[in-house]
């Protein structure tokens, strides 16, 4: 067996289609020059974590001091619910120092063409705003979710994010997902991730969602796979084929289900941020005996702002239709959009409903069971302050009670890449790590 074999990923090898696949590569290999080049981006893909870290390249020597320094927490024990992949560890090390340096490139980048620009998230880089919200829990819940933030009666200040899905701040008219980033104020209980990494905010709890029920990647080891495509330089044919291309391979001909999931997802259009169903994709324990995923529904209160097409031809015209939507001198005071908040519960939740966030819950006994509303009043947010404190907000799935643990493969992971990204942005940006959140009464 060759070097390179021998270090391929087991899965690989144990997958009937893979390994078909890779076959038909050697053949093709063996007889044309095309199928010598597709072959190679294969060995790419069976490349250690510490190969992958190597071919991504060091950040200029005067960052790279912010890659060695990175602060992150062992990974939590598992539930009952969970089980890790072998490798699984590493895997997340390489992840989190590509997360890291991809902050640091964009950031050089920027600073080239724009002297004042910032670090940005290594995901969801570009905002299109941030407000302020309302989270107001139901009078009255089903027994056994009436648990952590999900008191009955009880009302939360919040902060929202809503942002592309991509890495730098690209057009609303190009393909991409939408996402939505909600953070509770004045919780009561100290959450997980200020027990992990001392010097965070406490009475805080997160909720992470996007605009498509699942993720386009499985697990761990899926997302490795995929940032070794995209992230990394690589070799031979895979050195000059653009991105597209490259995520191509990745999904077809062997994840074309999860595939299909990522185009969907790219080419799902919205018209406002305040019109879109968002969903945690990865799944959360609720109390100690369920799993659920969140799930944000839009409740229309009023009509929408009519837009013109030219307006919904700029590249901001996401960030305009809430500018639009939320304007104060448009509306009357009291309006304000409304979603509804819900949670999905798996029936007889198993280890694989869990560590595979493609897969859709769709048994018979799965129940969605609506827990509150988000209200969001009319406003003003696009100031110059407003606009540096919302890039200064930091989201993470395990800026959560103990009650809503993150349960999965890729909630390990996002705790040590999100950590990752935000010690590195904050440091280029010269931002305290225990910023303070606090804002006016809504």
């Amino acid at each position: 067996m060759s070097r390179a074999a021998s270090r391929r990923p087991s899965r690989v090898t144990t997958n009937g289609r893979q390994s078909s696949g890779v076959r038909v590569l050697r053949w093709l290999h063996s007889t044309s020059r095309f199928g010598r080049e597709i072959d190679t981006v294969f060995s790419s893909i069976r490349k250690t974590p510490a190969e992958v870290a190597e071919d991504f390249g060091s950040p200029p020597n005067y960052y790279q001091q912010l890659v060695e320094s990175l602060e992150l927490p062992d990974r939590p024990e598992l539930t009952k619910f969970e089980r890790a992949l072998p490798g699984e560890a590493s895997a997340i090390r390489t992840v989190a120092r590509i997360a890291a340096s991809t902050v640091i490139k964009n950031y050089s980048n920027a600073k080239e063409a724009h002297p004042a620009a910032k670090a940005m998230r290594d995901q969801h880089a570009k905002s299109h705003a941030c407000l302020r919200a309302r989270f107001v829990v139901n009078d009255t819940l089903p027994a056994g979710f009436d648990t952590g933030v999900f008191k009955p009666h009880q009302t939360y200040e919040a902060l929202l994010r809503f942002s592309n899905a991509f890495g730098t701040r690209e057009s609303d008219r190009n393909p991409d997902g939408r996402g939505m980033a909600i953070k509770l104020l004045n919780v009561s209980g100290r959450n997980i991730l200020s027990t992990l990494v001392p010097g965070l905010p406490a009475g805080e709890q997160d909720f992470l969602m996007t605009n498509n029920p699942v993720f386009f990647c499985k697990d761990v080891a899926d997302y490795l796979e995929l940032m070794k495509l995209t992230a990394s330089p690589g070799h031979g044919l895979i050195a000059r084929l653009p991105v597209p291309a490259r995520i191509f391979t990745f999904f077809f001909p062997w994840r074309i289900r999860q595939g299909i999931t990522f185009v969907a997802t790219a080419l799902h259009r919205i018209e406002s941020p305040l019109l879109a169903t968002y969903h945690s994709m990865t799944p959360y324990q609720l109390g100690g005996d369920k799993v659920v995923r969140y799930k944000v529904t839009p409740k229309q209160t009023r009509r929408p702002v009519p837009r013109r097409g030219s307006e919904m031809r700029r590249d901001d015209f996401l960030h305009d239709s809430l500018v639009a939507e939320l304007d104060p001198t448009r509306h009357h005071a009291e309006d304000k959009a409304v979603f509804d908040f819900s949670v999905q519960v798996r029936h007889a939740a198993r280890p694989d409903d869990v560590e595979d966030a493609s897969r859709l819950w769709q048994r018979r006994s799965d129940k969605t069971i609506p827990l509150g509303r988000i209200e969001i009043p009319l406003q003003t947010f696009d100031g110059p302050d407003q606009i540096s404190r919302c890039e200064d907000l930091s989201f993470n799935p395990w800026n959560s009670l103990p009650e809503h643990r993150p349960l999965g493969g890729l909630n390990r992971m996002r705790l040590a890449v999100y950590l990752a990204s935000m010690q590195v942005r904050r440091r280029l940006n010269l931002v305290a790590t225990g910023a303070d959140h606090r804002v006016a009464p809504v």
